[in-house]
Formats: C-alpha cells, structure tokens, sequence
C-alpha cells in the first residue's frame, strides 16, 4: 500500500537561526515543511499553494501572526494554525483561540515534542474504529472554533498526567476524547480500558475494578486482577462515573488517592500506575449538592476538564459531519457515492438531534441503507424528525438576513455592531439566569472575551433591552477633510 502524502506545513518566523531549526525538526518528524520570512511572503504562499497546518511567530518583522490569522479566516483558510512566542502572557492567549487558533505555544528551541504532538494531534488520520459514546472513529470531526478549541484542549490535556474528567450530553463523543487522550499521551502503547459504571450493579463493579481473591465469595474459584491492575501503565475510563454507587465511590477516592488497590477479600493493597479519564452526561455539581455524588471525589475527579457541547451549539459542523458519515457509510456498505438534496441538508440544519452525534451517524446510516439511487431526500427521514422540524416551524438559523436599507444620512455602524454585541451579551446572560460563565459558552466565546465586551461597553446594566435596527440608529456624524467624489 502506497503511504499517505505527508503533511504539508509553513513555518512563518522571522529569525532565521530559528526557522531553519523549526525545519529541520519537522521535516525530521515526517512533515513536508516550507517557510516564510512574515506575513507577506506567508500570504503569498497560502494564495499559490495548499498547506495542512501554519505554525507562526507572534511576533514578526512586518506584522504579527494575529495579523495572518486574521487573514486566513477572512480568506476562508481551512488550515489549522499554531501561534508560538517567546513571552506567552494570558491576554494574547485567549486573544489567539478567540482568533481561531488551534494551539498556543511557548517557544523552546531544543525540545520539538510539544509541538509536535500539537501537529500530529490535528493533523496525522487513524483508521477509524467503533467507539461507544458519539461518534464512530478516533476523531472529532468538525471545522467550527468550538469543536477546535476543543481539539486544542485534548492535546494540551494529553500531556498532563493527571485525572480528567469529561462532560456532555449522551452522543457527544466522550469515549472518543478519552481515547484521543490516550493515544497522544506518553502511555499511548499502554491499555485503554473502559467499563461502564452504570452497567453493573455494586458488588460486579467493585470485583471488576478492583479484583478479588480466590474464595472471596461463592464463585470465586481463581483470583482475578481488577481493571486498575489490568490497565497498568495506561489508562481506565469510567464512563457514566455519575451512576456509581456511594459506597464504592469511598473505596475509588482512595485508589485515586494512594494510587494502591485492594482485591475484594485481600488484605494486602497492590500499586498501581494507570490514568484515570471520568465520563459522564450528569451534572456531577448537582449530585454532588443532592448528597449523591462525594464532594471529595469530585474535585478529586475535575482537576482537569473538558466539556462536549451538544451538536445543535455546533450547527456550522453538522454539513461536515453529516457529510464523513455518508462517506463512511457508503463504503462499509458497499454503496456508490452519495449526496444529500438541498432539502434533506436544510431539513438536518433545523432539526435539533436530541441524541447528539451518535442521533446523526444513525440517520445518515440509515438514509444510505434505505437509499436506491440518486440524491439523499426528505423521505429517507423518520417520521418523528420530519414531524418535529414540521411542528418547529422555519428554522431560525435559516432565515435570510433582513435586506435593510441604509438611512440616507448615513449611520454609525461601529456603534451600531457595539450594541448589538451588547445585546447579546445581555441577551444570554438573562437566558442562563446571571451566569456569566455558562452566558459566555452559549455564545462561543471565553469567560474573559465575555467579561471584557461587558466592561468595554460600559457594564451590563448600561447594555440595550433590544437592539435597534439600522435604519433607527443615529446617523454617523460627518469627518472634517473628508474626501469626495471616491
């Protein structure tokens, strides 16, 4: 079998010393690596040839890399790209993911690994394998900055070795950002082993988890190694952590703790090296406040997390997605290839898919299996969808932008985009009940973006109830000097 083209990056740096050693390294570690002095040339070579991934300087000689970043979305550049600098401050941080950035680095001129493991993570393909939770494969598919930041997340996460837990809706995806977490950790060639907590009554779970000794019970003929003991040396996924009983959650904390288990009837405890990944689609927090969820091991559990957001708060992904099934489909079940109407695509667009992904995979599976010819339409749908999107109405994303008319003494439109970012803004925090963390993720944006456009604005209780139209805002005042007749 032929391999696969290896992948194309430019490095944009403008100390030469350094760009020669990004080169070097990468090409080193199989990438096919050119390089570009700024953000001039850069833009000259993204205009003439296509490229995987950027890795760029903050800061160079004719501009910035936020200044090529900004370039590349206006561009409608795909590619993923990779700010790095030498002074990292929290600031250019989130301005860089709120930009769109995959990943953002601290520059170290002798060690590659990072990096690498930042590229390698967005870019090397894997054969896809069936995984339970969301979607089937070992990869988040998408291209919108949500699923991205996420994607950035997993590989930051991956090299710490640390417990992690990981939060969404059923269908999400969460067994496929544990496995990403393993397979871009450093236990990549130990186990990943997961058990579903909410699958086995008490006493099946603790002998799985932790073993038993010959004897321990009736049945218990041979000794058996637990799972902690089994996926030494990698890692062991608690999926549906939320559904575990109280009195087995004591003994968990302990081996979370000590880092030493003990078999069901054994009296000697026995290390073990394993990461632990929790999974859940509860509000642990709630439980927690309920009395049915330990405090102690929930902190002990959220030292890192990731958060899944459901498949309607991603709607530019699901074309995306819809499409990677349908090609996978077609394949595994020996169809020609296969496109959706316009109709079926709008129609997907408006329906809400309460089961996440997974509720996706399964109606593009069915529509190529029921499908005899010609483009996917509605009536390969199920009932319940059509019914629903029926009920709904129009969907809102859908509509077209309104076509209004410029007042002929003109209008501030930078003040106008201010308030109607202010709105917003006030919008989502009302809707999330004055939570500004949960108001910010509903409108993509990070706490500190969010916390910023509210004081840039003048405070929360300065913003608008609703926002004008155009045609009702002030118009701009006149420039003194301005030219005429352009």
């Amino acid at each position: 079998m032929t391999p696969p083209p290896a992948k194309r990056v430019l490095v944009v740096e403008d100390e030469e010393s350094f760009r020669e050693i990004l080169e070097i390294g990468l090409t080193g570690e199989g990438f096919d690596t050119r390089s570009a002095p700024g953000v001039a040339e850069a833009k000259r070579c993204l205009a003439a040839e296509p490229f995987d991934a950027v890795v760029s300087d903050l800061k160079l000689k004719d501009g910035s890399g936020m200044e090529l970043l900004a370039w590349m979305k206006e561009q409608k550049f795909q590619a993923p790209v990779v700010i790095m600098t030498a002074y990292a401050t929290t600031e250019t941080t989130v301005q860089a993911l709120n930009l769109g950035a995959a990943d953002f680095l601290t520059k170290a001129r002798n060690d590659f690994n990072e990096l690498t493991k930042v590229l390698k993570g967005l870019l090397v393909e894997h054969p896809m394998v069936e995984a339970s939770d969301g979607t089937s494969g070992t990869d988040l598919v998408g291209v919108g900055e949500t699923i991205r930041r996420v994607q950035a997340l997993v590989g930051k996460v991956a090299r710490a070795d640390t417990t992690v837990l990981v939060t969404g809706e059923s269908g999400t995806g969460k067994e496929i950002v544990a496995r990403l977490i393993h397979r871009y950790s450093d236990r990549a060639s130990g186990p990943f082993i997961p058990v579903n907590c909410g699958a086995l009554p008490e006493n099946l779970l603790e002998s799985e988890l932790f073993g038993y000794e010959k004897g321990a019970f009736t049945g218990a003929t041979t000794t058996k190694r637990g799972l902690f003991e089994e996926s030494s040396g990698g890692f062991l996924l608690l999926d549906e952590i939320g559904e575990m009983p109280l009195p087995l959650q004591v003994k968990l904390l302990r081996a979370l703790q000590e880092r030493r288990v003990r078999r069901v009837g054994g009296t000697d405890e026995r290390p073990v090296d394993v990461r632990v990944i929790g999974a859940t689609n509860r509000n642990l927090r709630d439980l927690v406040d309920k009395g049915k969820f330990r405090e102690d091991l929930y902190y002990r559990l959220n030292i890192l997390n990731i958060e899944l957001p459901p498949l309607r708060e991603r709607r530019e992904d699901l074309p995306v997605l819809a499409e990677h099934f349908l090609r996978r489909f077609c394949q595994k079940l020996g169809k020609p290839p296969m496109a959706f109407s316009q109709e079926a695509m709008n129609l997907m667009q408006a329906y809400r898919f309460h089961g996440n992904v997974r509720e996706l995979e399964n109606l593009v599976e069915r529509c190529v299996a029921l499908n005899s010819g010609g483009p996917i339409g509605t009536d390969l749908f199920p009932d319940s969808v059509l019914r629903e999107v029926q009920a709904a109405g129009p969907a809102e994303a859908a509509a077209p932008l309104p076509s209004w008319r410029i007042p002929e003494a003109g209008f501030d439109l930078e003040a106008w985009l201010n308030a109607l970012r202010g709105h917003f803004l006030k919008a989502a925090l009302a809707e999330t009940g004055g939570n500004k963390t949960k108001a910010s993720k509903r409108l993509g944006m990070s706490f500190r973006a969010y916390r910023y456009w509210a004081g840039h604005l003048g405070g929360l209780e300065n913003l608008p109830d609703r926002c004008p139209l155009p045609v009702e805002f002030p118009a701009r005042e006149a420039e003194e000097g301005g030219e005429e007749g352009e």
